[in-house]
């Protein structure tokens, strides 16, 4: 190949649009087999979503999915890396954080391709090349950028999971690699000569403007963290459906009627084991009440019990401004 380019010549900040596409119904899987699908996902052809992505290689990046499957507009799916924090803010109000561990393995849903990674993969070719047999094409253009077109072939013995980024159980990658900067426009994982992931650039600025505080976590207020690992609070649904569900699983739902003056309620649906809804009552002091609500039989040790239903309190009100709630606490009907 070609002299790589000259690290010094780098940008310092990208932004790239890029697509991300998936054909589930040719991806290999181990041992060589096809990948076993729903029969609603059973379909030849690439499933592609769009994404923004703020690089600062090697140590900061922001990632948010800008276009779902099927071209809908997606709910808040954000990843942001910074050093060594780790945030991934979901579509629930709440936000995962961790300290980064870049060898780690994240996956929230395959199919949609909800936030999996940030794309490193694309700024390092050589993590690929030095692992494959390697011919070099003819240059070409994209973007309007010149590029270098190599094809890459897995050497025999090569650990499956070092392809994973770019594809695993591929029989080549075919990568087009910008001859300025060294970032790959566009990866193709190929099994028979066909295309079963495709990873493109579709937009890209160098050293672009951005807000200061581009690489800052910055959670929104009312969001709710946890570590990852822990379980999250769940999927927010309206009071009324949540209302549905305790009451198939043998419990109430409770919630402050009226509300306190100035607050605001949100609920969270999650079933591990048993149905639990989440319950955050965001007061006008700007602290919350948090009611973890499930059915009496599923209790144990000391719990506190509201008619059939069980209910942990926590939050950061204090206990003047929790009581005041949960003396308004009554059955949803």
């Amino acid at each position: 190949m070609a002299v790589p380019p000259d690290p010094a010549r780098w940008p310092g900040l990208y932004r790239l649009r890029l697509r991300h596409g998936v054909d589930f119904a040719r991806r290999p899987q181990a041992g060589g087999h096809m990948e076993q699908l729903p029969a609603e996902h059973r379909h030849f052809g690439l499933v592609t979503v769009e994404y923004e992505l703020h690089a600062q290689p090697p140590a900061r990046w922001r990632l948010r999915r800008v276009r779902d499957v099927g071209g809908e507009p997606p709910g808040r799916d954000e990843l942001l890396v910074a050093w060594d924090h780790w945030y991934w803010f979901h579509p629930n109000d709440d936000v995962e954080y961790d300290t980064y561990r870049p060898q780690d393995d994240v996956e929230y849903d395959a199919y949609r391709q909800t936030v999996p990674e940030h794309f490193q993969h694309l700024f390092e070719p050589e993590s690929l090349l030095a692992l494959c047999q390697v011919e070099q094409a003819a240059p070409a253009v994209l973007l309007g950028r010149s590029v270098q077109i190599v094809l890459a072939r897995p050497r025999p013995g090569q650990p499956a999971g070092a392809f994973a980024s770019w594809g695993r159980g591929a029989d080549a990658y075919r990568l087009r690699i910008d001859a300025s900067t060294g970032l790959v426009l566009r990866a193709e994982a190929l099994v028979g000569g066909r295309p079963f992931q495709v990873d493109e650039v579709v937009g890209l600025e160098l050293d672009p403007d951005v807000p200061p505080a581009l690489f800052a976590a910055g959670p929104n207020p009312g969001d709710v963290l946890y570590r990852r690992g822990d379980i999250g609070p769940g999927r927010r649904v309206p009071p009324a459906r949540a209302a549905r569900y305790a009451a198939a699983a043998g419990f109430d739902l409770l919630l402050p009627q009226p509300l306190p003056p100035g607050g605001a309620v949100r609920v969270w649906d999650r079933a591990l084991g048993r149905r639990e809804i989440r319950v955050q009552v965001d007061l006008a002091s700007g602290r919350h009440v948090v009611l973890l609500q499930y059915a009496a039989d599923d209790a144990s040790g000391s719990a506190a019990f509201r008619g059939r239903t069980c209910v942990d309190v926590s939050g950061t009100a204090d206990p003047e401004e929790t009581e005041s709630m949960l003396a308004l606490l009554a059955p949803v009907r």
